[in-house]
């Protein structure tokens, strides 16, 4: 007897002391990998969030800057002072320095404005620290002028006690000469209020650090300059992009860091996460797992000879259920338990359970499949302008980069039609916005109508639209003008209950070996449609390609 009772003791002890050990562990790791899953992905969305700002923050400091660069008195000043002998020469740096002086005070983001001659002296600023005339010493400024935008490495400047980032920008004359320099110096501290959404980023802080491992900016915290990261996580974090790590900060916190290289700046974006903050919930979990466990063994060591088989059976279903939900299966109700006491209980609240994940699995599909269509929602408003349905400007340029590139293998030539609407500013004036955006419309809508499948049709801006005709010769490209100009001669406009006589004027070229970048082409494209308004507009101008005329 007493034999019988140790045996039943013995097996109520370990078939409630394993099962929850083994489950309780199994649990506990599952969820770490879980938490870590998770905080791995938050870290990547975080860290991509903030390389994307960044990239963009400087691409749109660079488009913004591109329109100072094509500003009158800039160019005049720097044209004046390439011919000594003309009078106002000698006074083109002072007028050009209170212009600058001046677009600074309107743009608060920049720093100071630089102007610089062919030879990189300094030829207007709007700062006072330079000395003119003087060569700009900076060593990332490279060797030759070119027409591509210059972003320097963020680095803390002392003059202005923050940590700055300048793009030099080519400043070319009206014939499409490098006459010098734009230097426009900015205060990365801007970029801080877009490293992360206030409303959709998760909990983390974003560290952007230069290639030496000097800590340069934050998305919350204050630093004090100069801070240096971890040597060996600055370099396992750069060296292995989208992998996390843990390390000790500054004051002996855990930490856990993720990292991506921003594009278009020689910098690393460090996402983080506090490794404590992450983890106190599951170490609370854990502790009072492991105090139920206690308590439990002291109560099956107290009640064990006395419930015996009647507790081992729907322990045993449970063990076997959860062993299914490990597995994936969730329709797993546990049935057969008719007792009131704490089994029954455990079994009720764990089919409870099991229905709550079935529905939480059921959301989770629904909001994944929305979300599939939102980002190709997101993916076609991304390339394509808002009133007209044609490719925005970002998606013109991809398509003649391929194109160059094609032309390049295959040798066979495509040609490029810019357009413009005549007079819209008289007609938008007179017939007022909606009428003008109906036109812009109607005109984009024959456009389309117009090309082939393999062409392409791309709002430029305003009332300026673009055209690719691929394999296509500049006489075949003439043909396709002319019956575009014919087909937009007449547009009915609903505003107005009237046909409104819209006429093009049309520059047609046809792609060249000189040909390098979207920059080149549409620069020749424009240039002929100067000529085809300046012969009196209502007619296409086709620039003869230099194989032919030779």
């Amino acid at each position: 007897m007493k034999s019988i009772k140790s045996k039943i003791f013995v097996f109520a002890l370990l078939s409630t002391l394993v099962p929850s050990l083994v489950l309780g562990l199994l649990s506990f790791h599952q969820n770490e990998e879980l938490i870590q899953d998770n905080v791995k992905r938050e870290l990547r969305i975080l860290a991509s969030h903030a390389s994307r700002e960044v990239d963009a923050w400087i691409n749109q400091n660079i488009h913004e800057a591109n329109s100072l660069t094509s500003a009158k008195i800039i160019i005049d000043a720097l044209s004046n002072a390439a011919r000594p002998q003309n009078a106002q020469s000698k006074s083109s740096p002072e007028i050009l320095t209170h212009y600058l002086i001046s677009v600074q005070k309107k743009l608060d983001t920049i720093l100071e404005l630089t102007v610089l001659d062919t030879n990189k002296n300094i030829f207007a600023s709007s700062s006072s620290r330079y000395v003119l005339n003087e060569p700009l010493q900076n060593n990332w400024l490279g060797g030759k002028i070119t027409h591509t935008p210059v972003v320097s490495p963020p680095q803390l400047h002392a003059y202005y006690e923050t940590v700055t980032v300048s793009i030099i920008l080519p400043i070319v004359s009206y014939d499409d000469y490098i006459l010098g320099q734009l230097a426009i110096t900015y205060d990365l501290n801007n970029v801080k209020s877009v490293l992360k959404s206030s409303t959709k980023s998760p909990h983390g802080e974003i560290l952007l650090v230069d290639s030496d491992g000097l800590l340069l900016l934050t998305s919350r915290a204050e630093i004090t300059h100069p801070s240096i990261l971890s040597p060996f996580a600055f370099d396992y974090l750069k060296n292995n992009p989208g992998e996390s790590t843990t390390f000790q900060n500054s004051s002996q916190e855990n930490i856990i860091a993720l990292a991506y290289t921003a594009k278009k700046l020689p910098l690393t974006v460090i996402a983080t996460k506090n490794h404590r903050d992450v983890y106190a919930a599951w170490l609370e979990q854990r502790n009072l797992y492991f105090i139920l466990v206690g308590i439990s063994i002291f109560i099956v060591a107290v009640i064990a000879t006395y419930l015996g088989h009647s507790i081992v059976t729907p322990l045993q279903r449970l063990i076997n259920a959860t062993g299914q939900i490990v597995k994936g299966n969730l329709d797993i109700p546990i049935t057969n338990v008719t007792q009131k006491d704490e089994v029954g209980k455990l079994a009720h609240m764990f089919n409870l359970m099991t229905e709550k994940l079935r529905q939480s699995q059921s959301k989770i599909l629904t909001a994944n499949k929305a979300m599939q269509q939102k980002n190709q929602l997101l993916e076609k408003l991304s390339i394509t302008d808002g009133l007209t349905g044609l490719y925005n400007r970002n998606k013109l340029n991809l398509i003649i980069n391929e194109q160059l590139l094609r032309y390049q293998r295959n040798k066979r030539p495509f040609s490029v039609l810019m357009i413009d609407v005549d007079y819209f500013k008289e007609l938008n004036d007179r017939l007022g916005h909606i009428a003008g955006d109906e036109i812009l419309a109607a005109v984009a809508k024959n456009l389309s109508q117009s090309i082939r499948s393999i062409d392409f049709a791309a709002r430029y801006g305003g009332d300026e639209f673009i055209i690719i005709l691929t394999e296509t010769n500049i006489q075949e490209a003439a043909i396709t003008a002319e019956r575009i100009r014919i087909k937009t001669s007449e547009i009915d406009c609903k505003t107005t209950n009237n046909k409104i006589q819209v006429t093009l004027s049309i520059g047609i070229i046809q792609s060249e070996p000189e040909d390098t970048s979207p920059t080149t082409i549409i620069s020749r494209a424009d240039h002929a449609l100067y000529k085809a308004k300046n012969a009196g507009r209502n007619q296409a101008y086709a620039v003869q390609p230099v194989s032919i005329l030779t």
